[in-house]
């Protein structure tokens, strides 16, 4: 399993339940010597995100998102990863502090909607309505990618006891 450097070094990631349905939100910081580019045509995490099956949103409301893409969220025990197809680890999230509820409805659907954009100042005490509103803001001025993402446990085995 290898680490893609990624502009993600800080990110805020955020676990909202919409109508029951689950929405991890993951806010890039924008890197310091960021250009004009648009985000979609800069190296990082939000291209290689695009590259692997993520679509640029042109809002968020009334959007569908699309499934099938390359990448899928694993938690484990300590930490969330959002790995590729290759296995390789795009970012990684401390599972300590999401809200149990966002966790068990993500198992029980085998999946969530994920959202990743630079710059969108969702901060900790925004409620859900406001995060989305942010989401539309950030998608109309092309910064933000999304999609339906798999979410999985590994198995936990027991331990084997000999005698």
């Amino acid at each position: 399993m290898s680490t893609l450097p990624a502009d993600a070094v800080s990110a805020a990631a955020r676990f909202v339940l919409l109508r029951d349905l689950p929405l991890l939100v993951v806010d890039l910081e924008p890197p310091a010597d960021a250009d004009d580019a648009p985000p979609a045509l800069r190296e990082g995490l939000f291209r290689t995100l695009l590259e692997r099956g993520l679509v640029q949103l042109p809002r968020f409301y009334d959007v569908e998102l699309p499934k099938g893409v390359r990448v899928g969220l694993t938690l484990e025990r300590q930490e969330m990863r959002l790995e590729d197809d290759q296995e390789t680890t795009l970012l990684r999230v401390p599972r300590a502090g999401v809200d149990r509820a966002w966790t068990d409805r993500a198992l029980a659907l085998r999946g969530t909607m994920l959202c990743v954009g630079p710059g969108l100042g969702v901060g900790p005490d925004h409620d859900a309505h406001e995060i989305c509103d942010l989401l539309d803001l950030g998608a109309t001025a092309g910064r933000v990618a999304g999609a339906i993402v798999g979410v999985a446990e590994p198995a936990q085995g027991l331990p084997l006891l000999f005698n």
